[in-house]
């Protein structure tokens, strides 16, 4: 029930109304006279009696509760919210002399945004083709011009996604590398849940307490970070070959490879609530890559290479959050064009080659693989 909010005074204007009303002669209520400082005693104490019930309303109800008392609230029901994440991508770091000499970029090297609005270290990848054991790091050959190196963001969060080509500083000097850039967009990152997420996730957490259900499979991969993607598929294997009493959960963050440590706090998670007798895989999407070519007229006033990075940064944040075994619809990438600042007319649309939606089977899914947004 709502409580019903007064201010201090419109507290003593009713008190005095009140008063007045049970006396039959004029009473004074003149400044310093006694009366009007009980009346304004008294609602100063009702302020405060309000306050209290307000402040009770908002720790004893999920739905009026704010920051901390939301966590403790879901706290007592064995629910948390859900962390930050750190934004991860990869760079290009490459030399003006590649003849001249090698290079070796070693894990923890950083990198930034020209505005410093975000730091990302190199991180360890001994899969990446660059990566030496001997040297302990990633190597430039001499004679070759760049190489490709996994980041990561220092601080967890949306902070850390940028367009593409935003990141071209180092932050630390690296003997045989002059220049830096992502070829890509880095879009992973993702704040601390909010309030109102905690809220919307709360009745679907109490509903599925009950385990060996879909509800409850897909709950415990959601619950797992904050923006994971996924698809669960039963009775068949992770080839698509049919497989009685099997469960296949295709998972990813955002970027079309997931790392294992995902899939394996995912498995984990399912293994917990799965049917007895079931068995369970957990393994990324195969992914299919799309091609977008578009033409943008800019309006009078915009500056035409920030509208196009306006453009390509929407377009790709929009591919990249299709759900695996979506559709990315062909339209709706010229409606997100039309609906950035600065675009008056989008013309020459293409998505891999044709002008028709991309659909993908089960267990693939549709992320950003080239954005070309020309002006005219």
């Amino acid at each position: 029930m709502a409580v019903t909010l007064r201010s201090f005074g419109s507290t003593v204007s009713n008190l005095a109304s009140a008063a007045q009303g049970a006396c039959q002669t004029l009473i004074n209520l003149s400044v310093g006279s006694v009366l009007s400082a009980v009346l304004e005693a008294s609602a100063g104490l009702s302020l405060w009696l309000q306050q209290t019930a307000i402040a009770i309303a908002a720790r004893t109800r999920l739905a009026s509760s704010v920051g901390p008392d939301v966590d403790s609230f879901v706290n007592d029901f064995g629910m948390t919210r859900l962390g930050a994440t750190f934004a991860t991508s990869s760079v290009q770091m490459s030399s003006l002399n590649p003849v001249g000499q090698a290079a070796t970029i070693f894990p923890g090297a950083t990198v930034r945004t020209s505005n410093a609005s975000a730091t990302y270290v190199v991180t360890q990848d001994t899969t990446n083709p660059a990566w030496s054991v001997s040297a302990g790091g990633y190597v430039r050959q001499q004679g070759t011009t760049s190489v490709v190196v996994p980041i990561q963001a220092t601080v967890a969060g949306s902070v850390g996604n940028v367009p593409a080509g935003a990141i071209n500083v180092l932050g630390s000097a690296i003997s045989g590398i002059d220049t830096v850039t992502n070829l890509l967009a880095v879009t992973d990152g993702q704040d601390v849940e909010t309030d109102a997420a905690v809220q919307a996730r709360f009745p679907v957490y109490i509903n599925t307490r009950s385990q060996g259900t879909l509800l409850a499979i897909e709950y415990a991969v959601s619950a797992v970070q904050t923006g994971i993607i996924y698809q669960v598929v039963a009775n068949d294997d992770a080839a698509g070959n049919p497989l009685p009493g099997n469960i296949v959960v295709y998972v990813d963050d955002g970027s079309g490879s997931p790392p294992q440590t995902l899939l394996s706090a995912v498995y984990a998670a399912v293994d917990t609530v799965r049917p007895f007798g079931t068995s369970l895989s957990v393994v990324h999407p195969v992914v299919t890559g799309a091609v977008v070519n578009m033409t943008v007229t800019v309006a009078a006033g915009f500056t035409p290479s920030a509208v196009q990075a306006s453009v390509s940064a929407a377009l790709t944040a929009y591919i990249n959050s299709v759900g695996i075994g979506g559709t990315l619809s062909y339209s709706r990438l010229i409606a997100i064009a039309y609906g950035v600042s600065g675009v008056s007319n989008v013309i020459g649309t293409t998505l891999n080659g044709s002008n028709s939606d991309l659909s993908v089977n089960a267990g693939q899914v549709v992320r950003a693989s080239s954005v070309t947004v020309a002006t005219n």
